[in-house]
């Protein structure tokens, strides 16, 4: 039967392709997803999604803390600085030889002590 099998002059007898026969008491092979497996699916995917929207409102209250983090050491930095020119301003209007010159400008006079104080208690 090998020899003439390209050859399509020999004729042979017409054969039906094998097909398996089922027995009554055998059932189809299952094609759908019973309803627990959609269940089991649906809960899974419910459940990704809940850690999902976690992780995403935790990673978005962390990015909040740090933007209000960053704006607060700016407002600190913006009180050393006018702390500062208020120390130094200070500085100058505390200096003696202007207190003395303001003083005689509005007529006051310095006085000597006729005492000198003690430092004993």
């Amino acid at each position: 039967m090998r020899r003439d099998q390209y050859n399509v002059a020999v004729a042979r007898p017409f054969e039906k392709p094998y097909t398996k026969v089922r027995d009554k008491k055998q059932k189809a092979p299952r094609t759908t997803v019973t309803v627990g497996e959609k269940l089991l699916y649906l809960s899974s995917v419910i459940v990704c999604v809940a850690l999902a929207l976690v992780v995403l409102s935790k990673y978005a209250k962390v990015n909040e803390l740090n933007v209000a983090l960053q704006e607060t050491n700016a407002a600190i930095e913006e009180a050393h600085k006018v702390n500062f020119k208020l120390e130094t301003e200070k500085k100058k209007l505390a200096d003696v030889e202007r207190i003395r010159k303001f003083a005689e400008s509005n007529g006051l006079e310095l006085t000597t002590p006729k005492y000198l104080p003690s430092i004993r208690p």
